[in-house]
């Protein structure tokens, strides 16, 4: 943020029409303005009285700008942005006539990017009516004066990208020092819509994302209510403050100041549960008569693209769930494979299924050494379980027996676990990935699999409403079949009994509610890994 005197910049004298002002003859020379002077007051402090009555109430217009991405409708009320439509994302496919809109559009909530500045003392500015001072495919400025204070807000529009820059500048006319505060508004409310089940708000503060669920919004957590914590408080970050806004699973919309260091917000409930609002702000700025300040952001309203939030910096491809930070590297990589390999081959089923057996092909060294470890450990059960009678009453000499049995015949009884360990990060990534791709977002299949990014459902048994899903249960059978031919270490067979038919319940059970992406790629994982413990057995009953 910068001061500057009467005169604006000159890179934007020529796209506004700057309105001529007499000179004041008692203002200070420019050599004698003093140096604004920084104070850390938020607007929710100002009293309320040092607000005049609001003007009488103008009908609102709105302003229509249409870009191969998206769609904005911007209002003369608060000079904020009222719609942004996405024209590539729409719900239930691409075909459908609902396009994706993230912004609310809900009465009371604000209009998003509203800017309040209720210290000026000429009313909430959020639900005044601005003028319009240029309109064009590129630029829309709005301007508000009273009482010798000038507001302007100026959007800056790209056309291949879903960004925007907000410049807003406070101008003193008014013969009396003013103290601005420069607050964004970005406000979210609750929608009946499956795709917005997931909204809240998101902060990128000191390095970690923080997110804030809508539902959850001004109540206290089951936790802390019940070991009485406290009253719920409004979440405020000061400084090293990257973004903030609002997201759901597979859409982001933020807001980036220029000047992080110095940036502060807070998010707070305005219907517990229901509705929000996420302020940005800096500190008040001290501000002679015939002085100007101003303030830039930039905003991104758009799909967590992983291409193009990267181009847009500051960390916001953070808000994809990306998993454990040390994963991170992992499922970028994943998600790039995946989109490589769908533009080899335009189905994101067939690219899951290519990606499953690429990841069991370079895994297959540890895989081969973990089954022909349970192999061994499978054919020494019966000596095993001899030692285990014989020395029943004899833990100690149960167990040095145990491990001369292994030396002998070369076998580790850990040899199974530590190949299984390293593929652990390889699952995890590939899990993240297929869970945060936006690209499997309404990618269909085959047949009735006509989104990966959801459940699918072949058919409700009516009266009931118990949707049938067919890759969860082929799925839970596919586990079946792999428990009986997994070889295992345990000699109990009520034990090996139980992980048989508990562990593919749970899972199926599990897998029921995921994403079909998910399970596809799981039910493809078990059918390569039964297939290649038969091939492993085979070899080691030939000898080999």
């Amino acid at each position: 943020m910068y001061q500057s005197q009467f005169e604006p910049p000159a890179q934007r004298a020529s796209s506004l029409e700057q309105p001529e002002v007499p000179e004041e003859p008692d203002a200070p020379a420019p050599s004698e303005v003093p140096p604004p002077v920084v104070e850390a007051k938020q607007p929710r402090e100002v009293a309320a009285e040092t607000a005049e009555p609001e003007l009488p109430a103008v009908e609102a217009s709105r302003i229509r700008v249409e870009k191969p991405l998206y769609i904005a409708e911007f209002t003369t009320r608060g000079g904020g942005l009222y719609r942004w439509e996405l024209t590539g994302y729409h719900h239930g496919g691409k075909h459908t006539d609902r396009p994706i809109v993230l912004t609310t559009e809900q009465e009371p909530v604000p209009t998003t990017l509203a800017t309040p500045f209720p210290e000026l003392g000429i009313g909430d500015l959020a639900g005044a009516i601005f003028e319009v001072e240029q309109n064009d495919a590129s630029v829309i400025a709005f301007r508000y004066e009273r009482n010798g204070v000038i507001v302007r807000k100026i959007y800056s529009l790209d056309d291949d990208s879903y960004a925007l820059r907000l410049h807003v500048e406070v101008r003193n006319d008014s013969g009396a020092p003013i103290e601005p505060v420069f607050t964004v508004l970005w406000p979210a409310a609750k929608r009946d819509d499956q795709e917005f089940k997931e909204e809240g708000f998101v902060v990128f503060h000191e390095g970690k994302v923080e997110k804030h669920p809508l539902a959850s919004l001004g109540q206290t957590g089951f936790l802390s209510s019940l070991f009485g914590r406290g009253e719920y408080v409004d979440p405020e970050y000061h400084g090293d403050l990257d973004w903030l806004g609002v997201q759901t699973t597979y859409f982001l919309g933020v807001l980036l100041p220029d000047d992080r260091n110095f940036a502060e917000a807070r998010i707070h409930a305005l219907t517990k549960g229901e509705s929000g609002v996420a302020e940005l702000s800096f500190p008040a700025v001290k501000l002679a008569s015939g002085q100007a300040v101003e303030q830039e952001f930039r905003a991104y309203l758009g799909p967590k693209e992983v291409d193009r939030l990267e181009a847009v910096g500051r960390h916001t491809v953070r808000s994809i769930d990306l998993g454990y930070t040390w994963i991170e590297p992992l499922v970028l990589g994943f998600g790039w494979l995946l989109r490589a390999l769908y533009s080899i081959v335009p189905n994101y089923g067939v690219a899951i299924i290519l990606l499953t057996i690429m990841v069991r092909i370079v895994t297959m060294p540890l895989t081969n050494r973990q089954m022909r470890s349970m192999e061994r450990m499978r054919r020494l059960q019966p000596k095993v379980k001899e030692l285990q009678d014989k020395h029943s009453d004899d833990r100690q000499k149960q167990s040095e027996e145990m491990m001369k049995l292994y030396r002998t015949e070369g076998v580790n009884p850990l040899g199974g676990c530590f190949p299984m360990l390293l593929q652990l990060p390889v699952f995890i990534g590939l899990f993240y990935a297929l869970r945060s791709s936006i690209e499997l977002r309404q990618a269909p299949f085959v047949g009735w699999i006509n989104d990966l990014s959801a459940p699918e459902t072949l058919f409700v048994v009516p009266g009931l409403e118990i949707p049938i899903r067919v890759l969860p249960i082929v799925m839970g059978v596919s586990m079946v079949v792999q428990q009986k031919l997994t070889p295992t270490a345990s000699a109990d067979p009520a034990q090996a009994r139980m992980m048989m038919t508990i562990m593919p319940i749970m899972m199926t059970v599990l897998f029921y509610q995921f994403a079909s992406g998910l399970v596809l790629y799981w039910f493809v994982s078990n059918i390569l890994a039964i297939t290649h413990q038969l091939l492993i057995g085979r070899k080691i009953h030939a000898g080999g």
